[in-house]
């Protein structure tokens, strides 16, 4: 047999050929020095393992398997020399990274030097785009350059690896590189690296008087007078740019969405008829400002910038809504940029104060100097003494809605679950789906891309990451290179970043059924929280008690919540019922539901009892007076009631009778009085 090592085919090979080679169409190998080992049949040792993977994916491949410093140094220095790289170079290397240049997002260096590994690693930002007069190297996610040079790879004129292409120094030599380069950042600047979606669950609740004791109003006021979702809110509404959008099938997608849910799920998320009264849930769009964008400054860090591609609101008969930011990142391509997107960009009031009110500690941590949506700006520099949501929520909401309990015939707005949005995130990046699948879900990146960790890990037990981070994955698509994760704050996707993934699935799935799938499951949680609320509110038993009308209209609108946005189950397709089950464990909503189910049995209960209570006093006192009018009626049965006479109203000649009915009455009520009290 005759083994080719990363060798150029320029003839026929023969039948007994065989290609050993870690690039281009066969990039998904293995490193060749360890294909050439296993064929000759020897266990590879420490140093081995540290050639393949700089081989592989350079200095970052090195660090997945836990490379030390010194480890990678030594690899990348007998590296460079033996590409033939003189002191020269390696002296001149910094002060041409002092030339490197950023073009939305991609820095490009044009160098003087032959080499590029001197100053490649040394400057470890991407992507990354170095080229001189022969040779051009791009250093980043490479799907869109391979799609679109599909044909020159083919042709052997351009070759690519895992986060790396180039072109062969003839086809170079045959064209205009400075072209060449406009070129591949017009295709680059085009690719979608993630998709983000932040979600706020709030509860509603319409101001019918100003109050100031918001569990009072709760208690004073019915459920269905506070939860009102009519024309006249409709009304306001698109008065502050909202569209009621009832849903319509315009595309595959479309399709594709309403045909995954259950018949009886369909009723809670899909809007398919006009605004009418008494529907599950309704769905608003928000007319957006043209080239909108959602922006993140961090302090003393980077700012990011995305596409704010939608805004919408789903408000649920339950008296919660959901208001969801979409985002497209074209511009961010490590994992650490997705990460600080994702953790800064879902704040929506401080989560802790310095002395003085000070904001500034937070904003060291996890809060954001500042973010701006659709040219609204939230600043967090007020004085907070009380939860406030971010102003862009409360702009982009509208007039409808109210942090002002005065404000009569609006809605009272408050933050249902915590500091934090709700991240729907996927993330498209060969490499780091490769490493999760060569290092399993324990790879620590894969732990803070599911648990929105920006900074380091957040458990330091290794125990306890791995019983959190298996329980919160599912790996069904491993071999494919997709993950997903679910935790109480996020539901997150991560796969190779191409063609496939993008426009037919995960991605599509995740702006579509999983979406939906996502809201219900906030939704439910919230309603939770907040019937929980309402029974705190209601039971409150320091003055008069539960009303028990008031708790037939909270139990009318618990077994509504029960029987019309509860469900066991929400699909028929394995994978969904998979997701939706995990999602139901993490979230505790079975737990929850039971939970609330016996608060009300139990306040149910209880007003029985109080009512109970009452009736018997009330029979008790008729009983007494009863009681009390037994003697005169004796009396008057055995004396007669002919006390007067008919014939005459001389009171003197009957004055003996009057007088005997009158005394033996009072003496009989006296005896019987004493009588039930001694028994008492």
């Amino acid at each position: 047999d005759i083994y080719r090592i990363e060798l150029i085919e320029d003839i026929s090979p023969p039948a007994n050929y065989h290609r050993i080679d870690h690039h281009n169409d066969l990039s998904d190998n293995e490193a060749s020095i360890i294909q050439v080992l296993k064929l000759l049949e020897i266990e590879p040792t420490r140093e081995h393992l540290l050639i393949a993977q700089n081989d592989i994916g350079h200095i970052e491949a090195m660090r997945r398997i836990n490379a030390k410093p010194e480890e990678i140094e030594d690899i990348r220095k007998r590296d460079r020399a033996a590409q033939g790289v003189t002191q020269t170079e390696e002296t001149d290397a910094p002060k041409e990274i002092e030339k490197i240049k950023q073009e939305r997002d991609i820095y490009i260096l044009k160098t003087r030097l032959e080499h590029f590994s001197p100053i490649v690693d040394r400057f470890d930002k991407r992507p990354f785009l170095i080229y001189n007069g022969r040779n051009l190297t791009y250093f980043g996610e490479t799907e869109k350059l391979k799609e679109h040079y599909k044909e020159l790879i083919e042709k052997q004129e351009a070759y690519h690896g895992r986060g790396f292409f180039g072109f062969d120094g003839g086809y170079l030599a045959t064209i205009d590189i400075e072209a060449k380069v406009k070129e591949m950042l017009d295709v680059l600047h085009d690719t979608l690296f993630s998709h983000h979606q932040f979600m706020f669950p709030f509860r509603f609740d319409k101001i019918t008087e100003s109050f100031e004791d918001k569990h009072e109003y709760y208690r004073e006021v019915d459920f269905d007078k506070r939860v009102v979702i009519d024309k006249k809110l409709r009304q306001s509404l698109k008065e502050s740019g909202w569209k009621y959008e009832p849903f319509e099938v315009k595309n595959h997608l479309d399709y594709n969405e309403i045909v995954y849910y259950y018949d009886f799920v369909k009723d809670a998320l899909f809007n398919t008829q006009g605004f009418k009264k008494g529907a599950t849930s309704y769905f608003f769009e928000k007319t957006l400002e043209k080239d909108a964008f959602f922006e993140i400054n961090i302090k003393g860090k980077e700012s990011y910038t995305l596409d704010l591609t939608g805004i919408t609101l789903r408000l649920f008969d339950t008296g919660v809504g959901i208001l969801s930011f979409e985002m497209e990142n074209r511009k961010y391509q490590q994992i650490d940029d997705i990460l600080k997107i994702n953790e800064y960009g879902r704040r929506i009031y401080p989560q802790f104060l310095g002395d003085g009110f000070d904001v500034e500690k937070t904003k060291e941590t996890f809060l954001p100097e500042s973010v701006k949506v659709n040219g609204i700006e939230e600043r967090f520099c007020d004085i907070y003494k009380e939860i406030r949501p971010a102003k862009y929520i409360l702009e982009v909401l509208g007039e409808s809605f109210s942090i002002d309990k005065t404000k009569i015939e609006a809605y009272y707005l408050q933050p249902i679950i915590d500091d934090r949005m709700f991240v729907l995130c996927w993330y498209g990046n060969d490499a780091f789906a490769d490493c999760v699948q060569q290092e399993n879900i324990m790879y620590n990146d894969w732990y803070r891309y599911v648990f929105v960790d920006g900074g380091g890990l957040t458990v330091q037990d290794s125990e306890m990451h791995k019983a959190l981070i298996t329980e919160s994955t599912y790996s069904r698509w491993k071999n494919y290179g997709t993950f997903y994760g679910i935790t109480r704050y996020s539901f997150v996707c991560l796969s190779q970043n191409n063609e496939f993934t993008k426009s037919v699935l995960p991605l599509p799935h995740m702006k579509t059924m999983y979406f939906q799938m996502v809201t219900l499951l906030l939704a439910q949680r919230a309603s939770l929280l907040r019937f929980s609320d309402e029974i705190t509110a209601i039971s409150d038993i320091r003055s008069q008690g539960p009303s028990t009308e008031k708790i037939a209209i909270l139990y009318k609108n618990y077994l509504r919540f029960v029987n019309k946005l509860y469900f066991k189950e929400v699909t028929a397709q394995d994978q969904g019922i998979e997701l939706y089950d995990k999602a139901i464990d993490i979230l505790n909503i079975k737990r929850d539901v039971e939970d609330l189910r016996q608060e009300i049995m139990a306040l149910n209960s209880y007003a029985f009892l109080e009512q109970e209570k009452e009736e018997k006093e009330q029979m008790g006192k008729l009983t007494k007076l009863g009681t009390y009018l037994l003697p005169p009626t004796l009396i008057a049965g055995i004396l007669g009631m002919n006390v007067f006479s008919k014939q005459t109203i001389d009171i003197n000649s009957n004055w003996w009778g009057i007088s005997a009915f009158f005394v033996f009455s009072i003496l009989s009520v006296l005896i019987m009085k004493y009588f039930i009290k001694d028994k008492k």
